[in-house]
């Protein structure tokens, strides 16, 4: 399921992509990658969502941790240089753009969540992820604009995320 998501987003950066300024988007793909990297270290031992191999993931792709990085890896850079490299002028239409990328994402983990390709723990829920893929895609577009403005504001979403679902502290 997951190494089809990959196929999907290389295809769709292949036809919508603006390779030709992954250099300009490359702070922001490895803000982001730093941050799903920060979620798999902090919270090896608590993870709200979890990812499992269906269909042919389990010979690609047949753990989390491989999942995981092959989202980071793949996925994330077809879906910059497209996000970014088509990201409206106006304030309106970037709202519009950061909205269609969430439902995006949430079609996608339902489809994955209705495949049992990927498991709620603790508390997360498919209402939680949209709002996660809401924030994700507006400091994606902060961050390319303001990197620091972004910092801070994750700052502040990993310490609501922090008080809302109560992990442990990583040993």
């Amino acid at each position: 399921m997951h190494t089809m998501f990959a196929v999907f987003f290389i295809i769709i950066s292949l036809f919508f992509g603006v390779w030709r300024r992954l250099s300009e988007f490359y702070p922001t793909l490895l803000f982001w990658i730093i941050g799903d990297l920060l979620y798999a270290s902090l919270l090896h031992d608590f993870r709200v969502w979890e990812f499992h191999p269906v269909w042919i993931d389990h010979i690609i792709l047949p753990t989390h941790t491989l999942i995981a990085t092959s989202i980071a890896f793949l996925i994330y850079p077809c879906v910059i240089v497209v996000f970014l490299g088509r990201l409206p002028e106006s304030s309106f239409k970037k709202i519009g753009w950061i909205v269609l990328w969430a439902l995006l994402f949430q079609c996608i983990e339902v489809i994955a969540y209705l495949n049992k390709s990927i498991i709620h723990h603790h508390g997360w829920t498919l209402a939680w992820s949209f709002i996660f893929n809401i924030v994700t895609f507006s400091l994606l577009a902060i961050h390319k604009w303001k990197p620091w403005v972004a910092w801070i504001l994750s700052i502040i979403n990993i310490i609501l995320l922090w008080i809302i679902f109560h992990p442990p502290i990583p040993k």
